[in-house]
């Protein structure tokens, strides 16, 4: 026994590399085949990314290239568009360079899976066949190969927040100062990639403080705050800034936020957790209960609460930097004006994780219960199964840029055939038109908070394109919603400088005249 043991431990040791490498080569081969080109912009943030790319690669600095002015850019981390501009550097055609581009998130699909694979096995000791399963189940589902098939930061971001999960729990357990320096450094640079970062190191702190480590915490909290210095005082000093109308598409976030709360109160606050709240169940339900009878959904969804819940409360005690940075990061999503979905998603491998692990705690000391434990984790599994097998032969990931693709295709091929180079137009959608037609190209009014909970009224549409051409000075007016045709009407009888020109299959051609 001793010797048939002392034999086998070296050939698992010589071995042991195999299963991690495939789980990253399985990971990038089916993020691979799920990523196609696609219109960049059709989801806002990829579009400003791209530019942002752009205007690096090209010499033009940080700044919005397609805004007129070309204001500083304050809105968006500097990180990934820092990393894509490397990318546009070697491959600078655009839109041939898309697919290319892409290939830096199919990577990091790849790194994610491995970063899942090393968490669980070396924080939560699953066996490596397990974590392998665990980390394809959780990273090549529909959460993350969307993110992926689009040009947007998230990929990136939870390729490195398994890094950080490791080194901030490692952290916790030490008291060498320059580990804590490291991690501190290491989630500051995480902040410059998401702003949501900030809830890691809320948690970092956070669990120190609770361990009453308060030179610890000084040192995590003074590595990332210098981290962070530099960006931060290049958004306050940094000129020329974005223009007042555009400051809620443009603007730093905490003017967005801020700006909420000042106009709508606490009302505002407890009505954006409340939407998002219900986006959030939707959102499980769109996991956990597409196919099933209805009256099942809340069961379906209360077992992967359940799960989730068991999760947490079983690595809370191997992972509580993990478990208290979920906790916040979902506390900010939800007081956050804005659609949960793209922040839940960057982290979905953590809620299937704590999923996982729930089945896990809760089976062990089962017993009589075993059973049940095992009934309930099957229905979690086939709707889990069920759900992505549907999502793979229809290829969901791609659909949500369907319809912005066919309504905004119309206005690129009038701005490219009726517009000058020098011409600026206001227009939704500015982003994709900029990126495809390199004009310079402004929304048509400016973006509030309040208007997440309740649609402005065509008055205050009026108001807002009335104030938004008095900043940019636009030759021509590309409406494509129909409260905004209705506003741009409105204000055409009472301004004649602004008068219909051309009416598109998807919205109105308006021109601004002198």
């Amino acid at each position: 026994m001793t010797a048939v043991a002392n034999v086998a431990t070296p050939s698992r040791a010589r071995t042991g590399w195999v299963l991690p490498v495939l789980v990253v080569v399985v990971a990038i081969a089916v993020a691979h085949w799920a990523t196609a080109s696609y219109m960049v912009g059709v989801f806002h943030d990829d579009g400003v990314y791209a530019l942002l790319a752009r205007a690096i690669a090209n010499g033009q600095g940080f700044h919005y290239s397609h805004l007129p002015g070309t204001p500083a850019a304050t809105h968006y981390p500097p990180l990934y568009p820092l990393v894509l501009a490397l990318a546009w550097r070697l491959a600078p055609s655009f839109p041939e360079n898309v697919r290319f581009l892409l290939g830096l998130n199919t990577l990091c699909v790849g790194a994610a899976a491995l970063g899942f694979w090393r968490f669980v096995t070396t924080r939560l000791a699953w066996r490596p066949g397990h974590a392998a399963i665990g980390a394809l189940a959780a990273t090549l589902a529909l959460p993350v190969l969307a993110l992926s098939g689009a040009l947007l930061s998230e990929p990136l971001f939870l390729a490195l927040l398994w890094p950080a999960l490791l080194l901030s729990e490692r952290a916790v357990e030490s008291s060498n100062s320059a580990r804590l320096l490291q991690v501190g450094a290491f989630v500051g640079a995480l902040m410059l990639l998401r702003t949501h970062a900030l809830a890691l190191l809320l948690a970092l702190l956070l669990v120190l403080a609770l361990r009453q480590r308060w030179r610890d915490v000084a040192l995590v909290g003074a590595a990332a705050v210098l981290v962070q210095l530099p960006w931060q005082l290049w958004t306050r000093w940094s000129t020329p800034h974005v223009a007042t109308p555009l400051q809620g598409s443009y603007g730093p976030y905490l003017g967005f936020i801020a700006a909420g709360v000042r106009d709508g109160g606490m009302r505002f606050v407890l009505n954006t957790i409340r939407v998002n709240t219900l986006e959030c169940w939707l959102l499980l339900q769109d996991r956990f209960a597409t196919g099933l009878p209805a009256p099942l959904h809340s069961i379906a969804i209360a077992i992967a609460l359940i799960a989730m819940a068991a999760g947490a409360w079983g690595a809370g005690r191997k992972a509580p930097v993990t478990i208290v940075f979920l906790t916040l990061y979902m506390g900010i999503v939800l007081l956050f004006a804005s659609p949960p979905w793209r922040y839940a998603w960057a982290v979905w491998p953590l809620f299937a994780l704590l999923m996982m692990d729930g089945v896990r705690t809760l089976w062990r000391p089962a017993s009589n219960w075993r059973l049940a434990v095992t009934a309930c984790a099957a229905v979690l599994g086939f709707t889990y199964l069920r759900t992505d097998l549907h999502e793979y032969a229809t290829r969901a990931w791609r659909a949500p840029a369907r319809f912005p693709t066919a309504q905004i295709a119309p206005v690129i091929a009038w701005v490219r055939t009726h517009t000058g180079v020098h011409d600026v137009v206001l227009s939704e959608g500015e982003q994709v038109i900029a990126l495809y037609t390199g004009r310079q190209v402004a929304p048509p009014i400016s973006s509030t908070a309040l208007e997440y909970l309740v649609p402005s009224p065509s008055s205050g549409n009026v108001a807002r394109l009335t104030a938004m051409l008095a900043a940019v000075p636009a030759r021509y007016v590309v409406l494509l919603a129909a409260p905004m045709v209705e506003a741009a009407a409105v204000m055409a009888t009472q301004h004649p400088g602004l008068r219909p020109l051309e009416s598109l299959s998807t919205g109105v051609v308006y021109e601004v005249v002198p």
